[in-house]
C-alpha cells in the first residue's frame, strides 16, 4: 500500500519548546507498529479541520535508525492553521500523520566535504543525515551554516555540540540576520559566506533546506561557476 494512503498515529511523548518561534516534538509509534524513512525524508502532519484535515509538510529531524518514532521541528507562522494546533498540543495528545514522502536523500558514498546550509527549522533535515550516518562516515569533513534573524532565535546548539564531540571534523556557525551590537559571530545570510568552503578544489557536496530564496542564490552561484548540479541537493520550506 502506498505510504500516501496510510496513517500513522503517534504519541506526543515530549514538547519543547526551544525559543518563542521554534518547537519541537518527540512522536512515538503506537502499539507495536513500525515507521520506516529514510534520512531527508518529510511527511505531513494531519491537521484536523470541521470537514477534512489540512495538510502540511514537515521535515524529520532524527536518526532513520529509529523504528519507533522520530522528531519534528516547528516554525511558528501568525494565523497559521498548523502552527496554532502545534502550540495547543499537549504531552500524551495523538496525532495523526502519512508518509514519509521526499527523494532529497544522502548521496552515499559521500564526498570529500559536505556542505549544509539551513534556515528556520532546515535544520531538522541536515540534522537527521548527520545522526544517520554518523558513525558509517566519520572521516568526512562536515560544514553546517545555520541562518537565524538574532541570538534571541539560536537554537539547537546542544545538539550539533555533541555532534561535533563524535566527529573528527565536523564546524558550524550560526549566521545572523539582523543581530545585537553585541554578536561576534558572522552576520547576513548563509549564502554569503559559502566561498570559504574550498569547494572548488576539494569534491563537495551542497544540502540546502529552508528558505526558498537562500536555495535559488546558491544554486545561481554554483551553476556560474559550472559547480556539478547533480551535487546540489535542496529542500524549499516556502
Amino acid at each position: 500500500m502506498s505510504s500516501q494512503r496510510i496513517i500513522y498515529k503517534l504519541t506526543v511523548e515530549k514538547i519543547v519548546d526551544h525559543t518563542p518561534s521554534i518547537k519541537e516534538l518527540f512522536l512515538k509509534t503506537q502499539e507495536a507498529s513500525e515507521f520506516q524513512f529514510r534520512a531527508g525524508q518529510f511527511v505531513s502532519l494531519h491537521v484536523p479541520q470541521t470537514e477534512k484535515p489540512v495538510l502540511r509538510a514537515y521535515s524529520i529531524a532524527s536518526s532513520a535508525l529509529s523504528k519507533n518514532g522520530f522528531r519534528l521541528i516547528f516554525k511558528y507562522v501568525p494565523e497559521g492553521k498548523a502552527s496554532t494546533y502545534v502550540w495547543a498540543l499537549q504531552q500524551g495528545e495523538s496525532v495523526q500523520i502519512t508518509g514519509p514522502f521526499g527523494r532529497v536523500f544522502f548521496k552515499e558514498p559521500p564526498t570529500e566535504q559536505v556542505i549544509f546550509l539551513n534556515t528556520g527549522s532546515g535544520v531538522s533535515q541536515h540534522y537527521c543525515y548527520l545522526e544517520t550516518f554518523l558513525e558509517q562516515y566519520r572521516d568526512r569533513r562536515y560544514r553546517l551554516l545555520f541562518g537565524v534573524r538574532n541570538e534571541s532565535e539560536i537554537y539547537y546548539q546542544n545538539e550539533l555540540e555533541i555532534l561535533k564531540s563524535q566527529l573528527p571534523d565536523f564546524q558550524y556557525e550560526f549566521v545572523l540576520s539582523q543581530p545585537s551590537a553585541s554578536w561576534t559571530g558572522k552576520k547576513g545570510y548563509v549564502q554569503n559566506f559559502i566561498d570559504g568552503f574550498d569547494y572548488n578544489q576539494k569534491q563537495s557536496t551542497f544540502y540546502l533546506c529552508g528558505n526558498g530564496g537562500m536555495i535559488k542564490e546558491v544554486k545561481a552561484k554554483l551553476a556560474g561557476e559550472n559547480f556539478d548540479k547533480n551535487y546540489v541537493l535542496a529542500e524549499s520550506f516556502d
